[in-house]
């Protein structure tokens, strides 16, 4: 059977589906002939959204959330540059906790995200418990001290023997600082990884889709965007998301479905400071064709 149907009383031939799902609709005839299922339907809901007289009715998706869209301009192209611009890397937060329903409406929203393929393969873990975020950011500093201490056996090892590049050596030297940074910060009492966020999205794939990465970045940013519409400011943790790819402890504990990893990271919160300037960035290099 398939998954989509068409209301022949309101359908009028237009041929609209046809040229947006070439896929499942065909022309027969003077009418339109529909025929979804999982060898070619996506799930991306298009023919239903296509639709101008309300035609069409897919039984896998839930058709009242296919809400009317407006024709009015939602935001203006300036204002919108201005709130990008706006956005700046926050890592420190006050104690505030965070409503759940902006938390809740924060994660709801990411699942309209575009994913490759339509695979909607997204998932977060959302931690909150403050023992939990301890835990997690330990194990990123422990696996970097450990990395640091092999970078620091290959520092000698290069100086020793008067070998490497100066840029290998300084990039070592570099690994070993910023092992020994991370430690020192810790044993003084603070948050290296995580800053004490009141709390931290962990985005996470499992690897056998076209783009896991893309889509967990591109969810991630449209949160970071959204918070920023509520008063919270966020940042991405690259160091957490590199950890837990090459330290199992780390993956033990988040306990993801296996062959999922961990793509993006944003810890959230009310920012302790205020920024009342935007700032420079070099011009993006670009070539025309």
């Amino acid at each position: 059977m398939s998954w989509v149907s068409i209301d022949y009383d309101r359908c009028n031939s237009c041929g609209i589906c046809v040229q947006g799902c070439p896929r499942c609709f065909r022309k027969d005839g003077e009418d339109i002939a529909v025929h979804a299922d999982e060898n070619c339907c996506a799930l991306c809901g298009h023919c239903v959204s296509l639709c101008p007289l309300g035609a069409i009715e897919h039984r896998n998706m839930d058709m009242t959330n296919f809400m009317e869209i407006s024709k009015r301009r939602l935001i203006e192209t300036d204002d919108f540059i201005q709130f990008i611009r706006e956005r700046r890397t926050h890592r420190h937060f006050t104690n505030q906790t965070i409503p759940k329903k902006d938390l809740e409406k924060l994660l709801d929203t990411v699942r309209y995200t575009p994913t490759g393929g339509n695979a909607q393969s997204v998932e977060i873990i959302l931690v909150q418990n403050p023992m939990k975020r301890k835990r997690l950011s330990d194990l990123t500093v422990d696996h970097i001290a450990d990395v640091a201490i092999e970078y620091a056996k290959k520092l000698e090892e290069l100086k020793a023997g008067n070998k490497g590049t100066p840029e290998e050596i300084v990039q070592t030297e570099r690994m070993v600082r910023f092992g020994e940074m991370l430690e020192k910060a810790r044993g003084a009492g603070h948050d290296p990884v995580f800053y004490n966020a009141p709390a931290v999205a962990i985005f996470h794939s499992t690897v056998q889709t076209v783009t896991p990465k893309d889509n967990c970045v591109i969810a991630s940013t449209t949160m970071g965007l959204l918070a920023r519409t509520m008063g919270l400011e966020t940042t991405y943790i690259a160091l957490f998301e590199n950890a837990s790819k090459a330290y199992q402890p780390i993956m033990d504990e988040l306990k993801l479905p296996e062959g999922n990893q961990v793509f993006s990271v944003l810890v959230i919160g009310y920012p302790q400071f205020t920024f009342f300037r935007t700032v420079d960035r070099r011009p993006i290099r670009t070539r025309w064709e």
